[in-house]
């Protein structure tokens, strides 16, 4: 049963997506369709508590394969052009990249241990026994989503948060889960996929493999693989979410404008605190607003990313009986204390450094000391390949990430420890942490399309191939 609820999942993404467009590459199906397909699903459970109807398997089954049908047979049209454009695909030896699949058949090893871990392994950390995992066990069992723990206060953390995650966990216990695990699986080789195919683009596939690679070993990334935390879920959305909108930005492609928009909304439908990037996003669409005048694309895109937001909210209000208490305090002004606190664990996270209880280094390896190498090194660079290049090319990337990073940055300067019972070193030590995973696709999608890796990998390219 969890493998027939897992392929509906699947033929639901791709159905959105060849509603979208018909021209995909591999990657792009194996990634976006399992993000689309289980936001949708989880946007079923949550319509279906809202009008009082329990979750059953037979339920799921009946609604899935309505609304494929719906979406293909509204769709039929551009489905029947699929023939005519589909291309064998060459597989002549002189056209395969050896480079790539060497590191293909490396990543394949490691994910394979960690699919293996995840299908074996329970949950154990704290907010999956206490919170994610527990809310997916028992809304499978009862059938809904505001669950009977809240008549006591147990739903945990993760009570409050949208329900994209452990709605993901609840979607696998209906079709006869024993662990609901495989789910993260499933977002890590959504997250490397539609990385190594917005990389590939730009690039081509050793640059990818290499990127997709290193992204892939981030050891605290490739360590939540095989945890049932919403983190590593989040990323894997956000990643495609922001590069999707920063290509339609530069292409115009109205595939990416939909992936992105999509995307975008099902990561503030995940967790509340990603407003920050909502709040990025909607910065570099204003800017491209102010210098397209195209006000019809700003504003389905800003609605689609915010009405999860608001949806949400409404239903902790009227559903849930959930007040947001106060978590910040927004008077503290100016602190020097706490400034240096704060600027002390973002250099160790972000170069490699010790503080308190972490080692940016062993936490994020190479991702954000190769995103700022190649920051620097591009300055360098404009001597030979052009200001005016050198500053426009990735523009767009830079406002969103370093937008987000100084709002993420300013929660964190402003949270109240007394209402989050938590000393600002321990929020920096775990929360932080662990929301920094967001910006690693962004440094290293950065670090390899910006226009000195473009012009070194060109050069390599055209070495393997004898060009």
């Amino acid at each position: 049963m969890l493998t027939l609820g897992i392929i509906l999942c699947y033929l639901l993404g791709v159905s959105v997506l060849l509603a979208i467009s018909r021209k995909y590459t591999l990657a792009e199906l194996i990634g976006y369709s399992f993000l689309i397909g289980i936001g949708i699903e989880s946007f079923f459970l949550f319509v279906l508590d809202i009008v009082g109807i329990l979750y059953s398997p037979t339920l799921l089954i009946g609604l899935n394969v309505t609304v494929i049908l719906a979406i293909n047979g509204a769709n039929y049209r551009s489905l029947l052009r699929l023939k005519n454009e589909f291309k064998k695909p060459n597989l002549s030896l002189r056209h395969i990249n050896l480079v790539a699949v060497f590191i293909f058949c490396i990543m394949a090893y490691l994910f394979y241990a960690i699919t293996v871990k995840n299908l074996f392994w329970p949950a154990s950390a704290h907010d999956a026994i206490g919170s994610f995992d527990k809310l997916g066990r028992i809304m499978a069992i009862e059938g809904k989503l505001k669950i009977s723990l809240f008549d006591y206060n147990l739903e945990g953390a993760g009570g409050v948060y949208p329900p994209l995650f452990h709605a993901s966990f609840a979607y696998a216990y209906i079709f006869g889960a024993v662990t609901a695990k495989i789910m993260i699986t499933l977002f890590f080789l959504s997250l490397l996929a539609t990385f190594y195919s917005l990389v590939n683009s730009y690039v081509g596939s050793t640059a990818a493999a290499l990127f997709t690679f290193i992204l892939m070993i981030t050891p605290e990334m490739f360590s939540h693989a095989a945890l049932a935390l919403d983190n590593l879920p989040t990323t894997a959305y956000l990643g495609p979410a922001a590069l999707a909108t920063i290509t339609w930005l530069a292409t115009r492609d109205k595939k990416f404008f939909w992936l992105g928009a999509i995307l975008m909304a099902l990561v503030i439908w995940i967790r509340s605190d990603t407003i920050v990037f909502i709040a990025a996003a909607l910065f570099i669409i204003g800017i491209d607003f102010l210098r397209t005048k195209k006000w019809r694309e700003a504003l389905v895109y800003s609605s689609i990313i915010v009405s999860p937001f608001i949806i949400w909210n409404l239903y902790l209000k009227f559903k849930i009986h959930f007040t947001q208490t106060g978590r910040f305090n927004l008077g503290i002004g100016y602190d020097a204390d706490r400034v240096h606190q704060i600027m002390g664990y973002i250099k160790a996270y972000l170069f490699g450094g010790q503080l308190g209880g972490i080692d940016g280094g062993q936490l994020y390896g190479w991702a954000f000391i190769l995103f700022f190498f190649f920051l620097l090194a591009n300055i360098a660079w404009m001597y030979k390949a052009g200001v005016k290049k050198v500053l426009l090319d990735k523009m767009n990337l830079l406002l969103f990430f370093f937008t987000a990073f100084i709002l993420y940055t300013l929660v964190f300067y402003f949270i109240d420890e007394t209402a989050q019972k938590a000393p600002l070193y321990s929020l920096m030590e775990s929360s932080f942490k662990r929301g920094l995973f967001c910006f690693v696709p962004l440094a290293l999608f950065y670090a390899a399309t910006n226009p000195l890796s473009t012009f070194l990998f060109q050069k390599l390219e055209k070495f393997r191939t004898g060009a």
